[in-house]
């Protein structure tokens, strides 16, 4: 007779140490594991229409762990069931006198047959799913915080959750690797669902972007083409601006001339505001053949400040066909107000009066009133700094109570007539590219002083605002790259140009582009209003790697999970986190060398 050999199963304790929670502890609608809080809810109730992805917007909730279980049935027994209840239910909305259950019965019935119809016509399976979510954190508050968010979005995306109460425990194994699938928690949550809603509603399902029109973008995590169509408008992309933030060195610079070059090939107008030449070789491209114009003084680059812009009428006007002429002058003197507040800020309020009343009467020489269209008006048509510099003087040497304001006035006045600052503003607007693809170089004007970086570049924004609403049925992009170099806390009015001109440039079939190494600068306390604004108004962003307390706060204001944290953290080369309104995808910018070598050897490699 054979002997039995015992069979010795080894156990590693240092496996088993890692694997086995510090406590448990099951009441009636939580559980703690370890020191964290628990709280198990099942969804009982989903959408009848789902988008691709939706169920990415719970899977991703910071601080959840989720189970999906399916489970295939018989499409034949199924259907029977489904008949039965199908005609239970049309029965129901014949004869019920209440109009809410009426409804109620109507869209059960309904969603039945859609059901039914995939099944028998499309031959599609269909399966019990069940979805458990578990909420965790060691601190009570932002415990109790969490599970408010998870049944808010459980709302919001049309499903129903329930605590699974008494039942925390078994809960727990339904979320366990070490447990089979619980039979009295797939009693309660388990509902028919078609194979499809199954497969579409994983987060990878949406992992890709593919307007089926538009421009190639890069590839995604899988390998797949994203290609977006940024002018694409629904109820999630209610705008085509962009924000891109990224360290030097990871690819934030060659993204965008990646996008400017292909928005250009399909007849988009670029207009680039490029404070370190790095857009000068991809705007002389022999493909391109733009025009590169320097703004900080360079010849062929001065913009009159005191050329008035027409203002646009906007779509939505009962009178949009008829321009409004009385709001020319009136607009333009309170950008002239703006511009001289930033250039002169030590300038006080009687000087500034004076200042606008010379401004009307200069006007008035050149016979622009406040009725005067000045639409087909020419570049030498407008008043310029020497103008204004001599009807000054001419107040302040005559007799009168406010000669020696004016005098003072004067000398405020001297370097944009006279001085170092004429080059830039003083002389009629000379400006005046051929081309549709156009780069405003500012790189000698980050080197001047503050308040002349600042007037000149409202003085440039407010230009190219003019261009962007001439014709509201023209596509331009407006990019502005490295776009700190014109924040300064001290003059935020720059900053609420570009916020506001984010709101409404939709009007207009424009889009802004803005880039910068960090959002740091857009959130310091005096204009973190509207410089959270100007990154988080874009539909597109593009989140390339950053570090330090810049990667704290880009998490916090993007509303980033943990995966597209270290995603961001990881500071990958060509790779980034692309956030299209709430939808996320990874996006790494794969380039032939022919293309790169189009951009150019200015910066963005």
């Amino acid at each position: 007779m054979a002997k039995k050999q015992e069979v010795q199963v080894r156990v590693n304790p240092a496996l088993q140490a890692n694997i086995t929670p510090i406590g448990l502890e099951f009441e009636r609608n939580q559980l703690m594991l370890g020191e964290n809080y628990c709280r198990i809810y099942s969804i009982i109730r989903y959408p009848s229409e789902c988008d691709y992805g939706w169920l990415a917007k719970l899977t991703n909730i910071p601080g959840t762990i989720v189970s999906i279980n399916y489970e295939p049935l018989d499409n034949s027994t199924l259907i029977g069931t489904m008949s039965k209840n199908i005609s239970l239910n049309r029965g129901q909305e014949l004869s019920t006198k209440d109009p809410l259950e009426r409804q109620r019965c109507k869209k059960a019935a309904d969603d039945a047959e859609k059901i039914m119809r995939q099944m028998d016509q499309l031959g599609e399976v269909i399966g019990a799913w069940n979805t458990v979510i578990m909420v965790l954190s060691r601190d009570k508050e932002d415990f109790q915080n969490r599970c408010t968010r998870v049944e808010s979005i459980a709302n919001t995306l049309g499903c129903k959750v329930r605590i699974l109460s008494n039942l925390q425990k078994e809960g727990y194994q339904q979320l366990s690797p070490t447990y089979t699938q619980n039979k009295q928690i797939a009693e309660i949550s388990s509902r028919p669902f078609p194979v499809s809603t199954f497969v579409g509603g994983f987060p990878f399902a949406s992992g890709s972007f593919n307007d089926g029109s538009g421009s190639y973008i890069g590839k995604d995590s899988d390998g797949g083409i994203i290609m977006l169509d940024l002018w694409k408008r629904d109820d999630k992309r209610t705008n085509s601006n962009i924000t891109v933030v990224g360290t030097s060195g990871t690819g934030k610079s060659t993204s965008i001339k990646h996008i400017i070059s292909s928005e250009y090939a399909r007849g988009t107008k670029i207009i680039v505001i490029d404070p370190e030449g790095e857009y000068r070789d991809l705007c002389r491209n022999p493909l391109i053949n733009g025009d590169c114009i320097d703004v900080a003084g360079g010849s062929g680059g001065l913009i009159n400040p005191l050329q008035i812009r027409p203002v646009a009428a906007e779509d939505g006007d009962e009178n949009a066909d008829e321009k409004d002429i009385k709001k020319d002058l009136t607009i333009h003197l309170k950008t002239l107000e703006t511009f001289f507040q930033l250039y002169i800020p030590s300038m006080d309020d009687r000087l500034r009066a004076l200042l606008n009343k010379s401004l009307v009467d200069l006007y008035a020489k050149f016979k622009i009133t406040w009725n005067t269209d000045v639409t087909n008006f020419r570049n030498t048509d407008y008043p310029t700094m020497s103008d204004l510099y001599d009807l000054v003087s001419e107040r302040a040497s005559e007799e009168n109570r406010n000669a020696e304001h004016y005098d003072t006035l004067l000398t405020y006045l001297e370097s944009a007539a006279n001085g170092a600052d004429h080059g830039m503003w003083n002389g009629y607007t000379t400006i005046n590219p051929k081309s549709g693809f156009i780069v405003l170089d500012t790189k000698s004007l980050v080197q001047m002083s503050g308040t002349v970086l600042a007037a000149q570049y409202f003085n440039v924004l407010s230009w190219c605002w003019e261009q962007i609403t001439r014709n509201p049925k023209e596509r331009i992009m407006l990019v502005a790259d490295e776009c700190w170099t014109m924040i300064d806390p001290r003059v935020p009015q720059a900053l609420e140009f570009m916020r506001n001109a984010e709101k409404r440039v939709r009007k207009y079939e424009g889009s802004i582009v803005v880039g910068t190494q960090s959002i740091n600068d857009f959130l310091d306390p005096s204009i973190k209003l509207c410089g959270q604004a100007v990154l988080d108004l874009p539909t597109y962003k593009l989140l390339f790697g950053v570090d330090g307390q810049s990667l704290i706060e880009t998490k916090e204001i993007f509303n980033l999970n943990d995966a597209q944290y270290d995603l961001i953290a990881s500071n990958q080369r060509g790779v980034a986190l692309m956030k299209v309104g709430a939808q996320a995808v990874k996006v790494r910018f794969a380039l032939s060398e022919e293309r790169l070598a189009m951009f150019g050897k200015g910066g963005g490699r």
